[in-house]
């Protein structure tokens, strides 16, 4: 499994592709933070972004683990590479360790780090702002790995089902454009079990009003929020995260090995 890895990571490394790509997703984040910190009704701050638009740090990841987990696990099927490692004495758990390992574990990682890219944008404009605290929000948005990790194991089963880049692909663009709408009609619940819900849960913050007397503008109402996650949040996030993860990734690799690979 070795020689397969570094055959993977040379394949990477080599492919400018990947590069434009994953540059292009982290300058689009950016530019997405600065440009809905500037179209916000109060002052702008990273804090703020969080808060009024939560679904920018999950929703779009879904496309990008889509689009590379379909590239690494399905992309050698068509090319027929598969055949060739499997002839060379490879065996099939090898070879789909070596490519679905790497491929849950670095898109899950990359679409936390496309999650921080707005905030980041965001506080580098116009600060972090008094909205919430930092330390609860980086916990928070660090969290959001592990339904990451789900959902890409996710992907890589239906990569190794299909056996198609493509169809994971367009799986990804359906899964981001009902993600929202799928939440609002089943209604808002704490939910480990869809990433979905798990990464909503993560980005829904407590609130509170509080209300003002202002001499000029009359009652002023005063919303807070509390960054603050409970331990059943953080356990249930990563136990239930990993055990389904493990339960996609065995499910692929029981149909791969079993595969005539036509």
């Amino acid at each position: 499994m070795k020689k397969l890895l570094s055959s993977l990571s040379y394949q990477s490394l080599r492919n400018g592709a990947f590069y434009r790509l994953t540059g292009l997703f982290i300058v689009a984040m950016a530019v997405l933070g600065v440009v809905l910190g500037l179209s916000s009704d109060d002052v702008p701050s990273a804090g703020k972004l969080i808060v009024d638009s939560p679904s920018v740090l999950w929703l779009f990841q879904t496309m990008v683990i889509a689009i590379i987990v379909g590239t690494v696990c399905a992309g050698d099927f068509k090319d027929k590479d598969l055949y060739y490692e499997i002839m060379s004495g490879h065996s099939r758990l090898n070879i789909f360790l070596s490519k679905a390992i790497p491929a849950t574990v670095f898109t899950a990682l990359l679409a936390t780090l496309i999650s921080a890219v707005p905030v980041i944008s965001n506080c580098i404009f116009f600060g972090w702002g008094d909205v919430i605290e930092v330390k609860g929000a980086v916990i928070r948005i660090a969290l959001c790995f592990f339904p990451f990790l789900r959902l890409a194991a996710f992907f890589t089963l239906i990569a190794f089902l299909s056996k198609s880049r493509m169809l994971v692909t367009a799986l990804g663009y359906i899964a981001m454009c009902f993600g929202v709408v799928l939440q609002n009609i089943i209604g808002s619940h704490s939910s480990f079990l869809l990433s979905f819900f798990n990464l909503q849960d993560l980005m829904d913050y407590d609130t509170w009003s509080i209300y003002n007397l202002n001499p000029a503008g009359g009652i002023v109402m005063h919303t807070a929020y509390d960054s603050s996650i409970s331990g059943r949040m953080i356990t249930g996030t990563i136990m239930i995260s990993i055990l389904v993860s493990a339960v996609y990734l065995i499910a692929g690799y029981g149909f791969f090995r079993k595969n005539d690979l036509d």
